[in-house]
Protein backbone atom coordinates (compact mmCIF):
# COMPACT_ATOMS: atom_id res chain seq x y z
CA UNK A 1 0.00 0.00 0.00
CA UNK A 2 1.26 3.49 -0.85
CA UNK A 3 1.63 5.56 2.30
CA UNK A 4 3.49 8.87 2.13
CA UNK A 5 3.19 9.59 5.85
CA UNK A 6 5.01 6.50 7.12
CA UNK A 7 8.77 6.38 6.74
CA UNK A 8 11.89 5.56 8.70
CA UNK A 9 14.75 8.05 9.06
CA UNK A 10 18.22 6.49 8.98
CA UNK A 11 21.78 7.55 8.24
CA UNK A 12 23.10 7.01 4.73
CA UNK A 13 25.91 4.78 6.03
CA UNK A 14 23.29 2.34 7.40
CA UNK A 15 21.57 1.76 4.04
CA UNK A 16 24.24 2.30 1.38
CA UNK A 17 27.86 1.71 0.46
CA UNK A 18 29.82 4.84 -0.39
CA UNK A 19 33.37 5.81 -1.20
CA UNK A 20 35.47 8.23 -3.18
CA UNK A 21 35.29 7.54 -6.91
CA UNK A 22 38.25 5.67 -8.35
CA UNK A 23 39.70 6.77 -11.65
CA UNK A 24 38.71 4.60 -14.65
CA UNK A 25 36.45 2.37 -12.49
CA UNK A 26 33.04 1.71 -14.03
CA UNK A 27 30.19 2.16 -11.56
CA UNK A 28 26.81 0.44 -11.92
CA UNK A 29 23.61 1.99 -13.23
CA UNK A 30 21.59 3.57 -10.43
CA UNK A 31 24.54 4.83 -8.42
CA UNK A 32 24.29 8.33 -6.98
CA UNK A 33 27.17 10.79 -6.78
CA UNK A 34 27.92 13.75 -4.56
CA UNK A 35 30.72 16.15 -5.42
CA UNK A 36 32.91 16.64 -2.35
CA UNK A 37 35.81 18.67 -3.74
CA UNK A 38 35.03 22.32 -4.55
CA UNK A 39 31.43 21.43 -3.89
CA UNK A 40 28.19 23.36 -3.80
CA UNK A 41 26.32 20.13 -3.14
CA UNK A 42 26.12 18.81 -6.70
CA UNK A 43 24.26 15.49 -6.80
CA UNK A 44 24.32 13.15 -9.78
CA UNK A 45 22.70 9.91 -10.90
CA UNK A 46 24.12 7.27 -13.23
CA UNK A 47 21.48 6.34 -15.82
CA UNK A 48 23.96 3.86 -17.29
CA UNK A 49 27.22 2.21 -16.28
CA UNK A 50 29.99 4.79 -16.39
CA UNK A 51 33.09 6.21 -14.81
CA UNK A 52 32.90 9.04 -12.29
CA UNK A 53 35.32 11.91 -11.67
CA UNK A 54 37.47 11.46 -8.57
CA UNK A 55 36.12 14.65 -6.98
CA UNK A 56 32.90 12.73 -6.26
CA UNK A 57 31.73 10.15 -3.77
CA UNK A 58 29.77 7.28 -5.31
CA UNK A 59 26.82 5.93 -3.33
CA UNK A 60 25.24 2.54 -4.01
CA UNK A 61 22.08 1.83 -1.99
CA UNK A 62 21.38 -1.61 -0.54
CA UNK A 63 19.11 -4.06 -2.32
CA UNK A 64 15.45 -3.36 -1.65
CA UNK A 65 15.82 0.40 -2.10
CA UNK A 66 14.75 2.01 -5.38
CA UNK A 67 17.90 3.72 -6.67
CA UNK A 68 16.08 6.65 -8.27
CA UNK A 69 14.06 7.24 -5.09
CA UNK A 70 17.32 7.14 -3.12
CA UNK A 71 18.78 9.84 -5.38
CA UNK A 72 15.66 11.97 -4.93
CA UNK A 73 16.05 11.78 -1.14
CA UNK A 74 19.73 12.75 -1.41
CA UNK A 75 18.77 15.77 -3.53
CA UNK A 76 16.09 16.69 -0.99
CA UNK A 77 18.55 16.58 1.92
CA UNK A 78 21.75 17.91 0.32
CA UNK A 79 21.33 21.60 1.21
CA UNK A 80 20.79 20.93 4.92
CA UNK A 81 23.68 18.44 4.88
CA UNK A 82 26.03 20.94 3.21
CA UNK A 83 25.17 23.65 5.76
CA UNK A 84 26.05 21.27 8.57
CA UNK A 85 29.06 19.33 7.24
CA UNK A 86 30.80 21.40 4.54
CA UNK A 87 34.24 22.65 5.56
CA UNK A 88 34.79 25.62 3.29
CA UNK A 89 34.30 24.40 -0.26
CA UNK A 90 34.94 20.73 0.54
CA UNK A 91 33.14 17.93 2.35
CA UNK A 92 34.97 15.14 4.16
CA UNK A 93 34.24 11.77 2.56
CA UNK A 94 33.47 10.11 5.90
CA UNK A 95 30.80 12.75 6.68
CA UNK A 96 28.64 11.57 3.75
CA UNK A 97 27.57 8.65 5.95
CA UNK A 98 25.85 11.11 8.32
CA UNK A 99 23.36 12.31 5.71
CA UNK A 100 19.79 11.65 6.86
CA UNK A 101 17.76 9.38 4.57
CA UNK A 102 13.99 8.99 4.82
CA UNK A 103 12.92 5.53 3.68
CA UNK A 104 9.32 4.81 2.75
CA UNK A 105 8.07 1.31 1.97
CA UNK A 106 9.22 -0.12 -1.38
CA UNK A 107 5.82 0.37 -3.05
CA UNK A 108 5.79 4.03 -1.98
CA UNK A 109 9.41 4.45 -3.12
CA UNK A 110 8.49 3.18 -6.58
CA UNK A 111 5.45 5.48 -6.77
CA UNK A 112 7.52 8.54 -5.79
CA UNK A 113 10.29 7.62 -8.24
CA UNK A 114 7.78 7.10 -11.08
CA UNK A 115 6.12 10.47 -10.44
CA UNK A 116 9.46 12.34 -10.33
CA UNK A 117 10.70 10.52 -13.46
CA UNK A 118 7.57 11.63 -15.31
CA UNK A 119 8.11 15.25 -14.23
CA UNK A 120 11.80 15.06 -15.19
CA UNK A 121 10.87 13.72 -18.63
CA UNK A 122 8.44 16.57 -19.17
CA UNK A 123 11.11 19.09 -18.13
CA UNK A 124 13.63 17.53 -20.53
CA UNK A 125 11.06 17.68 -23.34
CA UNK A 126 10.44 21.38 -22.64
CA UNK A 127 14.19 22.07 -22.56
CA UNK A 128 14.59 20.32 -25.93
CA UNK A 129 11.71 22.37 -27.34
CA UNK A 130 13.30 25.59 -26.11
CA UNK A 131 16.67 24.64 -27.63
CA UNK A 132 14.98 23.78 -30.94
CA UNK A 133 13.19 27.14 -30.95
CA UNK A 134 16.45 28.98 -30.20
CA UNK A 135 18.14 27.15 -33.07
CA UNK A 136 15.27 28.01 -35.40
CA UNK A 137 15.43 31.66 -34.31
CA UNK A 138 19.17 31.85 -35.02
CA UNK A 139 18.68 30.23 -38.41
CA UNK A 140 15.85 32.57 -39.38
CA UNK A 141 17.76 35.65 -38.19
CA UNK A 142 20.82 34.56 -40.19
CA UNK A 143 18.67 34.02 -43.29
CA UNK A 144 17.02 37.39 -42.82
CA UNK A 145 20.38 39.18 -42.96
CA UNK A 146 21.51 37.56 -46.23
Amino acid sequence: MIDFSTYEEVKLEDVAEFGRAKQDFVYPTGSSTIQISASKGQVGYLFEKSTVETKNVVIIPQAGIDTYYFNIIIQKNIDEFMCKYATGINVQEKEIGNMPIQLHGLETQKAIAAAIREMDERCFEQERTIENLKTMKRTLLNQMMV
